[in-house]
């Protein structure tokens, strides 16, 4: 299977408005450690950005995702997620007519 990037979002609300059910199966997979945020905004985003480097930032938030398709068809969305102690990537893929997610990335990082 080819798969192409159709779009990339760096905004978690525009993602969520497209791809809310991706991440909610997404979140499963994570036993908590990232919900998605239907409500975020600028403001969320500038609070999440200022905590992140000073070490303070628990709780995975979104990064950025990217929507893959085969041909005209979704195929998978990929939803990097950030703490500021891990990444975590996580893959949703449509097999058949049911959303599988499985975590590819899930690193520590160095502080």
């Amino acid at each position: 299977m080819t798969e192409y990037l159709k779009r990339l979002y760096a905004k978690e609300e525009q993602f969520l408005e497209e791809f809310g059910d991706c991440s909610v199966v997404a979140s499963k997979i994570l036993s908590g450690d990232w919900e998605p945020n239907f409500s975020c905004d600028d403001r969320t985003r500038s609070n999440q950005y200022y905590f992140l480097p000073l070490g303070q930032l628990r709780k995975l938030v979104f990064e950025s995702a990217a929507a893959m398709y085969d041909g005209k068809d979704f195929s998978s969305v990929q939803v990097v997620l950030r703490s500021s102690q891990r990444t975590v990537t996580v893959r949703v893929a449509r097999v058949d007519k049911e959303l599988i997610a499985e975590k590819i990335v899930d690193r520590l990082e160095n502080n």
